[in-house]
């Protein structure tokens, strides 16, 4: 609405507040109403003001002179003189201008893959006024809607809505098929595939190998989902690898996408694929084995919980939630993951020597007890005659001091180990009967 403000010659010796809404949806503002033909009625004066307005409108005013059909007139003074006009209409070139930057800088996102962490991610770009599309094997019209997402059961209707951005929330098993069943041919050549996988040279591998090399290609992965994002993002790790980004303005889709995750303070983390997959191999996928191997125990929370209890409830909390696709995936498709298995296992082995170790010195001492101090270095306890000869094996001597045999004794802490060992070789899903026996 432009607010134009007119004052009549002549002083003001009464105020008319008038307002009015032509076809251009003026609103004029008139001061004074002292003329030389008084006007009777509100009417009479806004055909007035209308009238001398299209008249100034028909030339362009530069100084004191303006043209008109071409040519330059020395400016007639007018009745009304224009004081201000506020730059608001909807023709105004600074208001269109922009609603169009305004427009500009918002996304239309394509999610493919609507599960949970693409509901997740949906959620967050939708609330910074992106517009959201969804593509998935299953119905999740209805959630879809819930979110303020357009959702496309058929893959050709999802392509043809031509997003800028598609973004593959698919599992690790599932990317080469869903990525190879979507109609390319359909989207603009200038479309940017992002990817957030928990694995990256496998995603970008791939990419590049099914993708026209027109699209760009931007490999992610926020270091969070839907339990540990819950709330803010703010200093939740993201990482991201501009694998093949084209220059000028078709770089501006990545840079904007990029910004979702920046305006809700994540911490950035720019890294190449192959370094991100060593550092995940040895941090997320050591976490879920760890995870795992501790859900196996069947592990319970007591009335004597301590913090490091309580925290290792809730990595087996967080990781058995997952699917085991997901940590299959880690394991499948990450090189790395297997030297930190392996890894892992010596670890475990290591400290089982060490205990084993340190029992069998207890053990020692108890079977043999001071055997080296004794003569001929035969154990105490064993069956040796005394000076008389009337001494027997197992006879309290040494002022009544009963003498441990090896030979009649058993070590019962070695051998129940040693039996539960025996055990968990057998049957790996024994270990939580085993342990609470």
């Amino acid at each position: 609405m432009v607010v134009m403000e007119a004052v009549i010659p002549g002083g003001a010796v009464a105020h008319l507040g008038m307002g009015m809404a032509n076809a251009r949806g003026v609103s004029v503002v008139v001061s004074g109403t002292r003329l030389a033909q008084p006007l009777q009625r509100e009417a009479d004066a806004v055909e007035f003001l209308r009238g001398e307005f299209r008249r100034q409108q028909r030339g362009v005013l530069v100084g004191r002179d303006f043209r008109v059909g071409g040519r330059w007139r020395q400016r007639e003074r007018s009745v009304v003189g224009v004081r201000a006009i506020d730059a608001a209409q909807p023709f105004d070139y600074e208001s269109r201008k922009s609603q169009e930057l305004e427009k500009s800088s918002k996304l239309k996102v394509g999610i493919v893959g609507f599960g949970n962490f693409g509901q997740f991610l949906a959620d967050r770009i939708v609330k910074q006024g992106h517009r959201v599309l969804a593509h998935s094997r299953r119905d999740y019209s209805e959630k879809a809607r819930e979110l303020g997402v357009a959702f496309f059961r058929d893959a050709d209707d999802f392509c043809e809505e031509h997003p800028e951005v598609v973004l593959l929330c698919t599992s690790i098993l599932s990317t080469e098929s869903v990525l190879q069943s979507l109609p390319l041919q359909r989207l603009k050549r200038n479309t940017l595939f992002v990817d957030v996988l928990s694995v990256k040279e496998f995603p970008k591998n791939l990419f590049l190998q099914v993708l026209p090399p027109e699209f760009d290609v931007l490999c992610t992965h926020p270091m969070f989902g839907p339990e540990s994002g819950k709330g803010s993002w703010a200093g939740l790790p993201f990482v991201y690898d501009k694998v093949r980004i084209s220059n000028g303005r078709r770089s501006q889709a990545a840079d904007r996408f990029l910004d979702i995750f920046v305006s809700e303070g994540c911490r950035m983390v720019e890294m190449k694929c192959a370094e991100h997959d060593r550092y995940a191999a040895g941090s997320q996928f050591i976490t879920h084995t760890v995870g795992r191997v501790l859900g196996k125990l069947g592990l319970e929370s007591t009335p004597i919980n301590t913090k490091g209890y309580e925290t290792l409830l809730g990595l087996v909390e967080n990781t058995v939630g997952d699917s085991f696709e997901l940590y299959y995936g880690l394991f499948m498709y990450n090189p790395n993951a297997t030297e930190e298995l392996e890894r892992l296992e010596l670890a475990f082995d290591s400290i089982k020597r060490q205990l084993f170790g340190q029992l069998h010195d207890v053990l020692r001492k108890q079977l043999f007890g001071g055997a080296d101090e004794s003569e001929g270095g035969l154990p105490q306890g064993s069956n040796s005659s005394s000076k008389n000869g009337n001494s027997r094996s197992g006879t309290p001597t040494n002022g009544g001091s009963r003498i441990i045999s090896n030979t009649n004794t058993e070590p019962p802490i070695f051998e129940s180990v040693l039996k539960k060992s025996i055990e968990v070789d057998k049957d790996p899903d024994s270990v939580a009967k085993s342990l609470k026996q």
